[in-house]
């Protein structure tokens, strides 16, 4: 009724076509201005979440785990996935950043986990044919 009272009634049909066309538009930028955010956050997560799963994967390392392979083959997924013009860019940064926390997540069950037991090996090669007998 407003649009009516305002517009007239010879232009009610052209009032509300107009302010559709601006309502939607408005929703269409909003939407545009919130995806290059997302794309933003994702590509910043991406690069997050690479850089933790290194670090666990040099702690991990550290502790004597087994990291070296996982951290070579994700480092080269990780690069061809963002280096290459393969996927759209949106799809490329989510893949990469979800590779990148399924490493992470690896590296830190790894880390959780209490370190492996290593045998005391004795660094003397004649201590096996001492005796504990006192000398002569």
């Amino acid at each position: 009724m407003v649009v009516l009272y305002i517009g007239g009634p010879q232009h009610v049909i052209e009032l509300c076509q107009v302010y559709f066309a601006q309502f939607w538009s408005f929703i269409g930028d909003l939407i545009d201005a919130l995806t290059q955010r997302a794309f933003d956050v994702v590509r910043a997560a991406a690069i997050a979440l690479y850089v933790v799963f290194v670090v666990l994967a040099l702690l991990a390392g550290h502790r004597g785990l087994r990291s070296g392979a996982a951290l070579f083959v994700i480092t080269v997924v990780f690069l061809m996935l963002v280096g290459t013009h393969w996927y759209a860019p949106g799809t490329k940064w989510f893949s990469a950043a979800v590779l990148a926390g399924v490493g992470a997540g690896m590296m830190t069950s790894r880390l959780m986990r209490p370190p492996p037991q290593r045998r005391h090996v004795s660094r003397d090669p004649w201590a096996a044919n001492r005796t504990n007998a006192p000398p002569p």
